[in-house]
């Protein structure tokens, strides 16, 4: 939001937990422990394989899903194939600023000038290779994002394109005062798996106790809530709730073919109301 971005690099790394080396691994590890029985036993989770349909399928390499350090040991690959090389050798050689933001294997890149961007691409791909890991280039693309992009963009008549990252929506926009501002709201995936894991439940638990099933509901949105309570997105918090109450409805509505249930009806019921959001945001409207 304050520095001179006119350029994000939105990557996909295709299949990174099933194409992690483990000779790296084991040998990044090795840079920070010591101790063989700590090293012996991170060997034995990366070779201990998965069971499929009562086999067990033993893999060379890749980090198991599910495990109990996979998201560890999947930070501490990209850690050393990615931000330390980022880091100490390519930002020095930008000619104008590069920021890189990761969080496990999604990660998006920001410059300054696109000559930085086309280093970048050519580099970035040799050192993946060398680490045995590949872009989905299907997902991988180059953006105007950023506030010199906004201005670039307002001239010519355009808006600056958007992109996702960590379940939100980024958009340039604007803040009360009239200055630039990264718009985040919830994307519509985010919003769409939510919901779905929301019907689902209710489909599972249908006979529960109606206020057994608000306490759950709520917890299920309260989660929503904390994760994507910003600035901006409050109607789109407020939709959420909604929809999950019409999910609520039509669920209730099949326990009795005899019986209807109308939105008067469960107004006045204490059990059918829903927590909102508070109205105070995580983080400074900036």
């Amino acid at each position: 939001m304050t520095k001179r971005v006119s350029y994000v690099f939105e990557a996909d790394i295709r299949g990174y937990f099933n194409h992690v080396s483990h000779s790296w691994l084991q040998r990044m590890v090795r840079e920070r422990i010591a101790d063989p029985v700590i090293l012996s036993l991170i060997g034995k989770w990366l070779r201990a394989g998965a069971m499929h349909n009562g086999v067990v399928i033993r893999t060379e390499e890749g980090t198991p899903q599910g495990g109990p350090i996979s998201c560890i040991l999947a930070n501490i690959y990209l850690h050393y194939a990615l931000d330390l090389w980022f880091e100490r050798k390519f930002q020095r050689q930008c000619r104008g600023e590069a920021y890189l933001v990761r969080f496990v294997d999604d990660f998006v890149v920001s410059f300054q000038h696109l000559a930085d961007v086309e280093t970048f691409q050519g580099q970035f791909r040799e050192r993946f290779a060398k680490f045995n890991l590949e872009l989905a280039e299907e997902k991988t693309r180059l953006l105007l994002f950023g506030r010199f992009a906004a201005e670039r963009c307002a001239r010519n008549g355009r808006r600056p394109e958007t992109f996702e990252f960590l379940g939100f929506k980024h958009v340039c926009g604007v803040d009360h005062g009239g200055r630039f501002a990264v718009i985040r709201l919830p994307s519509v995936k985010s919003c769409r798996k939510f919901l779905a894991r929301a019907h689902e439940w209710l489909v599972q638990h249908m006979h529960w106790r109606r206020r057994d099933q608000q306490r759950h509901l709520g917890t299920m949105l309260q989660g929503f809530y904390q994760y994507f309570r910003l600035h901006h997105c409050q109607k789109k918090l407020d939709w959420i709730r909604h929809e999950v109450q019409l999910q609520w409805r039509r669920t209730l509505r099949q326990q009795s073919q005899r019986h209807r249930l109308h939105w008067s009806y469960l107004a006045t019921r204490e059990w059918f109301k829903l927590p909102l959001p508070p109205r105070r945001t995580l983080h400074p409207t900036v």
